[in-house]
């Protein structure tokens, strides 16, 4: 049976190639209607609080059943298969060069995954692709990793928040903070309630003390924003921010 942190280590998020199918696969692919364990993925042992056992949480079956399709649709996406020059896009100089560089930059990183690496750029230019790729790379090669689509990330962890009772939530939320690697897709692609920024700067802090391995994707232009959460993101002290330049695959590719 595998541990908590195996299974969270191994939870990889669906993103569809078409944004609008996202919402509709977040809620296929909930948890929340499982009766076995009430949306919360996992089950604990029935002991004593004193047991060895008693600490010990199991993953249900639809946890591991939802691991199982996020496998599949991850293996679309790797290193080898992100073509920084597509034959059927006319990409012009500088948006070959800056794919050419944001390949490079991921195909290093995965080799040696070192410090934090952020990815910023408009949406289809490849950010989640090589974000995806980093991951499996890293998986294959027996690294313990993890995968949060933030959105959704956000969504889990305050639907598990209560004041009354945090038994569901901090788990999570320890799991996601303290990861060895943790890849954050998505990041700063919508309006945040105080609550989430709150969440999302204690993830960034924590990890930035610690200097943990993160990979970061956004929408963000970092060139123009600044707060308490991107300074630490653009410190070029714990990692590198790479901005990819280009135009959308998704839209010119089907042209």
């Amino acid at each position: 049976m595998e541990s908590l942190g195996d299974i969270y280590k191994n939870i990889k998020l669906q993103k569809s190639k078409n944004s609008g199918d996202l919402r509709e696969m977040k809620q296929q692919s909930s948890l929340s209607e499982c009766k076995i364990c009430n949306g919360i993925g996992w089950l604990g042992e029935d002991v004593e609080i004193f047991d060895p056992e008693f600490s010990k949480l199991n993953p249900c079956k639809c946890l591991n059943s939802k691991i199982q399709e996020s496998i599949k649709y991850f293996s679309n996406f790797s290193i080898k298969n992100f073509n920084p020059n597509p034959s059927n896009i006319n990409l012009n100089v500088k948006h070959k060069k800056s794919l050419a560089q944001a390949y490079e930059v991921a195909k290093n990183y995965a080799k040696n995954p070192e410090g934090w690496l952020t990815f910023y750029g408009s949406t289809g230019v490849g950010k989640t692709h090589l974000a995806i790729a980093i991951f499996m790379n890293l998986k294959a090669k027996g690294h313990e990793a993890m995968f949060e689509f933030v959105p959704d990330m956000l969504d889990v962890l305050r639907n598990s928040y209560s004041d009354d009772n945090d038994e569901n939530y901090v788990p999570r939320f320890n799991l996601i903070k303290d990861a060895k690697i943790l890849i954050l897709d998505d990041f700063g692609s919508e309006n945040y309630s105080k609550w989430a920024h709150e969440k999302l700067y204690q993830i960034i802090t924590w990890r930035y003390n610690r200097r943990l391995p993160t990979v970061i994707t956004s929408p963000n232009d970092f060139d123009k924003r600044h707060d308490a959460i991107l300074s630490r993101i653009q410190d070029p002290l714990i990692g590198q921010i790479v901005k990819i330049d280009s135009v959308d695959y998704r839209i010119k590719g089907k042209k």
